[in-house]
C-alpha cells in the first residue's frame, strides 16, 4: 500500500522522523517498506503488511 508521508504526518502531533528513518523503523516493528519516493514536496512510502501481521493491521 502507497502512503504518503504528509499524510502520516496529520495523524500525529509530534514531528515524524525523516522518511529514511521512519522506513527503518516501521520495518523493524511489523511492517515492509519496499521503496521510499520524493514527489513533489512530499515523500511516498510503499508500505507492505508482512502475512503473519494482517490480522492485527487490518482489524
Amino acid at each position: 500500500m502507497v502512503f504518503s508521508y504528509n499524510w502520516l504526518q496529520s495523524f500525529f502531533q509530534k514531528k515524524l522522523p525523516r522518511p529514511e528513518k521512519l522506513a527503518e523503523f516501521l520495518t523493524m516493528k511489523a511492517f515492509e517498506v519496499g521503496e521510499i519516493k520524493r514527489i513533489g514536496g512530499d515523500y511516498v512510502l510503499n508500505i507492505d503488511v508482512t502475512p503473519n501481521r494482517a490480522g492485527d493491521c487490518f482489524s
